[in-house]
């Protein structure tokens, strides 16, 4: 944040909040629903990464929990054990900067994605020689971000049981007053937290009001919650979007965007999320990282806002990655709630302080 600019909104901060707020523009989300003209997407299916030291990346990758599905020369398609084909693709940079190249989301139907290929800016191609096959649409957004929407992959074969890397033998939790396991234990040993899926990413963005209106308004994407600025109740400046499926239930947010502040000219990704088992997997999965001599950015703790378990770290490249687990979940009939910004955990440890920063400098 510039000098000016600090000294200008400390002034403001200090005037009656009926003064500042009669001072300061409204920056408030409009209200947003989804119809039958959007374009449906049922869920989130993977991120795009460009990574200067590929085989390092694949070294925290395996600590991380994904799996490697395919390894070309200079791309690798990585999986969690959930339906999708993959969930992350490394490509090697070729020009020794880290990149984030936007994340994929699924059609509902091979309607809903012609509906797709029909917008502005709409690119189609293909997806053949990846895992699963399919279509893609790319659509290029400002600074060097990116949405794709994909249609059409093979989906993986999923068994009953959950695999895992860190469980011997699990079974319910006995509590104060109900104690379903009896005679049977709880056994676990090292190992990563395995990934179930790419739960969720999101950009801080400083053209935040247009960038929200494109999503919102060609796709089903509507807030679960939206916070608003402590000193300044008529400045939204955070809003986590889940995909409306009706009355069928789906993760509290799948896309988050937050408004950057002045100083910051250029959108950036702030961090993908990936799906695990449980609690016993994430703190395991944690101490494994650590152990492998990762960094550790923020956790374990337990989210406020869609109540995740979560855990950050740093990727190789500076790129923040979480675990999560336990999630919550929502569907038409649960209201958005707007509330100022407020703790960001339930218990935990405390927020760093460059937490809201990016990662690695993209050009």
């Amino acid at each position: 944040m510039s000098a000016v600019f600090k000294i200008l909104f400390s002034a403001l901060t200090k005037l009656p909040r009926c003064v500042r707020e009669a001072i300061m523009p409204d920056m408030l989300i409009p209200p947003i629903a989804n119809d039958p003209a959007k374009v449906q997407l049922v869920r989130p299916a993977h991120v795009y990464f460009e990574h200067p030291d590929l085989d390092k990346f694949r070294r925290f990758a395996a600590d991380f929990g994904f799996v490697e599905e395919r390894v070309t020369e200079d791309r690798v398609y990585f999986r969690g054990y959930g339906r999708d084909p993959y969930v992350y693709v490394a490509s090697k940079s070729k020009d020794g900067k880290a990149r984030f190249r936007g994340g994929a989301f699924v059609a509902t139907s091979e309607e809903e994605f012609e509906k797709a290929a029909k917008l502005e800016g709409a690119v189609l191609g293909s997806l053949d020689g990846t895992p699963g096959g399919g279509r893609i649409i790319t659509f290029n957004r400002p600074d060097d971000t990116f949405f794709y929407v994909v249609y059409g992959q093979k989906e993986r074969e999923t068994g009953a049981e959950e695999p895992t890397a860190t469980h011997d033998q699990q079974g319910p939790f006995n509590t104060a007053f109900d104690k379903p396991r009896k005679g049977r234990f709880q056994r676990y040993h090292p190992g990563p937290a395995l990934v179930h899926k790419l739960g969720h990413f999101g950009y801080v963005v400083p053209d935040f009001d247009r960038e929200l209106a494109w999503y919102t308004t060609n796709f089903n994407f509507v807030p679960s919650n939206v916070l608003f600025h402590w000193e300044f109740s008529n400045m939204d400046v955070l809003i986590f979007l889940h995909l409306d499926l009706g009355e069928t239930y789906t993760d509290h947010h799948s896309f988050f965007m937050q408004r950057a502040e002045p100083h910051v000219k250029k959108s950036f990704v702030h961090h993908t999320s990936f799906e695990v088992a449980d609690f016993d997997t994430q703190l395991i999965g944690h101490d494994w990282l650590a152990k492998k001599g990762w960094t550790s950015v923020w956790g374990v703790g337990r989210h406020v806002l869609g109540s995740q378990i979560f855990d950050y770290w740093a990727d190789p490249s500076g790129f923040k990655i979480e675990h999560y687990a336990d999630g919550d979940l929502v569907n038409r009939d649960v209201p958005t709630e707007r509330e100022v910004v407020g703790p960001f955990s339930v218990w935990g440890p405390e927020v760093p302080k460059d937490f809201a920063g990016k990662g690695p400098v993209e050009d």
